[in-house]
């Protein structure tokens, strides 16, 4: 390796994004992938829909989710096992990062750890990059470094806009058994009597939620989470999620927990993954927010990492690196607009809800199919499947209590969603309650964070 070298792609980040793609890419061309820390270390863990493991990634993944529960203080109890796959995979990140770094590397690239990204410049189609470890070349620098980038903030790309997942949890050990868990379950929605002293209090207030996966007979990841416009810090979450495990009186099954790994992370959540570039310089991971607006980051990348390797080695082949040509090729390929317009307003509505609402709105899934909520989150709801769950949430909540649950930001999609879906009458009834829109255009921000380019 040398200083003065030129590659065709400097990759800023080695997590999953950074790894997926340069491990992609280095089959045809020269990657230099630069990471702060240690390449293929990550504080987090997933499990994925069935549908984005592919054989190339099947062998690195492990049993996973089978059953869904709710469990809430105040009694909005669901639980189904699960119907739109037979399970839900996990993904094992310890031999899945590896695995893309050792394909990297036997493919000719090359990896410096310990190696902070300082500065970039571009000059006449190539981009010098400054970093602890001195001076790179490349014709592409390709930037996923995460949530708080460094390049992102130096090209001032605003997030002002975003949910954030905050995150904190561990991998345990349970020393007297699953005491009526099984193997496969997911609780996905727990919450507690001293948690929701405020009934009124939403998530975006700062109330947390409990939720576990069991992994194999003996181990399970726990976790608190906050969804809210702000990240969560480590240390608040860490307290949190102490108590629950430790004191809370209806986890007892986890107050003797054995914790081997600690897990965090922050995961940025807007409306659909953006797609964003500068001259030479182009975007991934969560530094594009890569991400569904529920927040499965690891499905986005495994379902579009090899496309995106694709279309950007096109580019690199015919030397068409500038912005226009960088946003003029997908980078990912989308759903339908009205399935990831649904799941952006279902995710805001569980920020902005109150306990009692959001209750309400878990036992709705008690009178309609089950499967329509793996479906939301997942993306593969169907126009008729969204008629069914439509008339549900009008049937459990006034229309003028919906609008007053979102903020006024979120009306515009509301009205978007609608024109997909909803008679005329309701449309008409949803401008009239929403009416003011006109009146205070300056208080909305226009621009809804969709690209479907």
């Amino acid at each position: 390796m040398g200083k003065t070298d030129l590659y065709d792609v400097i990759i800023v980040g080695g997590g999953p994004a950074g790894l997926a793609v340069g491990s992609e890419l280095s089959y045809n061309h020269k990657v230099l992938l630069v990471d702060k820390n240690v390449t293929g270390r990550t504080t987090k863990s997933w499990f994925v829909p069935l549908d984005v493991v592919d054989e190339k990634v099947m062998p690195y993944t492990y049993n996973g989710v089978t059953r869904f529960m709710t469990e809430t203080f105040d009694g909005a109890n669901v639980s189904w096992r699960t119907e739109l796959f037979d399970r839900y995979p996990y993904i094992n990140e310890k031999t899945l990062l590896p695995h893309w770094l050792e394909v990297l590397k036997n493919n000719g690239s090359e990896v410096i750890n310990q190696c902070a990204y300082v500065d970039s410049t571009v000059k006449d189609g190539i981009v010098y990059v400054e970093t602890t470890a001195g001076s790179f070349r490349s014709r592409l620098l390709i930037d996923a470094s995460g949530y708080d980038s460094p390049i992102v903030q130096k090209y001032k790309i605003h997030r002002d806009h975003d949910y954030w997942w905050s995150v904190f949890g561990s991998i345990g050990e349970h020393p007297n058994g699953l005491n009526g868990m099984e193997v496969g379950d997911y609780m996905m929605w727990q919450t507690f009597r001293d948690t929701n002293a405020d009934a009124s209090a939403s998530m975006a207030q700062g109330r947390p939620v409990f939720e576990y996966e069991i992994l194999d007979e003996n181990t399970s990841f726990s976790f608190v989470f906050f969804l809210r416009q702000e990240r969560i810090s480590r240390e608040v979450m860490e307290k949190e999620y102490t108590t629950i495990i430790r004191d809370e009186p209806t986890t007892a099954n986890f107050h003797e927990l054995k914790i081997k790994e600690l897990k965090y992370g922050w995961y940025p959540s807007g409306a659909l993954s953006q797609q964003l570039a500068e001259d030479n310089l182009v975007f991934i991971g969560d530094a594009a927010c890569w991400t569904t607006p529920c927040g499965w980051g690891m499905t986005f990348i495994l379902r579009n990492y090899r496309y995106f390797s694709s279309q950007m080695s096109k580019l690199l082949i015919d030397n068409k690196l500038d912005k226009k040509n960088l946003l003029s090729v997908p980078h990912y390929q989308t759903h339908e607009k009205y399935e990831t317009l649904l799941d952006t307003i279902v995710t805001h509505f569980l920020s902005n809800a109150s306990a009692p609402q959001l209750d309400r709105f878990i036992n709705l899934f008690n009178s309609i199919p089950k499967i329509l909520c793996e479906k939301v989150f997942t993306l593969t709801i169907t126009r008729d499947e969204v008629h069914v769950m439509l008339k549900a949430m009008l049937t459990e909540f006034d229309l003028m209590e919906l609008v007053h649950i979102l903020p006024k930001r979120d009306y515009l999609l509301v009205l978007e969603e609608a024109k997909y879906f909803a008679e005329d009458a309701l449309v008409d009834k949803m401008h009239e309650v929403i009416g003011f829109l006109h009146q205070n255009q300056s208080e909305l921000d226009m621009n809804n964070g969709f690209d479907f380019s």
